[in-house]
């Protein structure tokens, strides 16, 4: 199965609407923007997941290593999403001392097949996830500008021999089964598209996006 992630959640009843739907991820954003939340509103919005095996993903920035740990034990996160993949320090600082999951973001130009920096230089400092995303100038994520998955495909075969790939990038109902038929990864990461305004899930969209998600596994 292809896992999905709800990312840029800002309401309880997007995220229980996430894990109802079977989300193997849901996502929320320290790191600017109009989808960000504080530690505590992130704590409210993702307790839908108690019980629940849906795991919780913290989108950070450059903030000092005992800064996301703090954020990181109050909304409980199993993943720290590393923008940019962070830097060195932060990778390696972050590896000793959070127990979950450590994901890096690369991003590729939407006329590339190749992100500009190479995730492999990562793994050594304890990433197991590479989140690919469009680079769009000043943004860190949630432009719903996509990449052109056939040219990306060799590059997601490629990474996957170095942990998770997780495809984002304007993901929506209306393109993700052509999205990872053509690109084949473990995660698709959707936030704008499936949203009515930032931070704000459209109920039938999501539901239109695992649907279209599903699709591929059965024929």
């Amino acid at each position: 199965m292809i896992d999905i992630k709800f990312c840029g959640l800002t309401r309880p009843e997007d995220t229980e609407l996430a894990v109802a739907l079977g989300a193997a991820y849901v996502g929320v954003i320290f790191a600017g923007g109009p989808r960000e939340l504080t530690p505590a509103r992130a704590a409210e919005v993702l307790a839908p997941t108690s019980g629940a095996p849906t795991k919780r993903v913290g989108v950070v920035a450059a903030q000092p290593v005992d800064e996301l740990l703090a954020i990181a034990e109050r909304a409980q996160l199993d993943v720290l999403q590393l923008s940019y993949g962070a830097d060195t320090a932060q990778r390696i600082g972050l590896r000793s001392r959070f127990g979950g999951a450590l994901w890096g973001v690369t991003h590729v130009r939407p006329d590339a097949a190749r992100p500009d920096t190479d995730p492999a230089l990562w793994v050594a400092d304890g990433l197991t996830g590479i989140v690919l995303d469009t680079a769009v100038a000043g943004r860190l994520g949630g432009t719903g500008v996509a990449l052109d998955w056939a040219a990306v495909a060799p590059e997601v075969q490629r990474l996957r021999g170095l942990g998770q790939v997780v495809l984002a990038g304007g993901l929506k109902p209306e393109n993700v089964e052509q999205a990872v038929r053509a690109a084949a990864p473990d995660v698709v990461d959707v936030s704008s598209g499936v949203e009515r305004a930032p931070g704000i899930k459209d109920p039938d969209r999501m539901r239109a996006f695992v649907a279209a998600v599903r699709r591929t596994e059965v024929r």
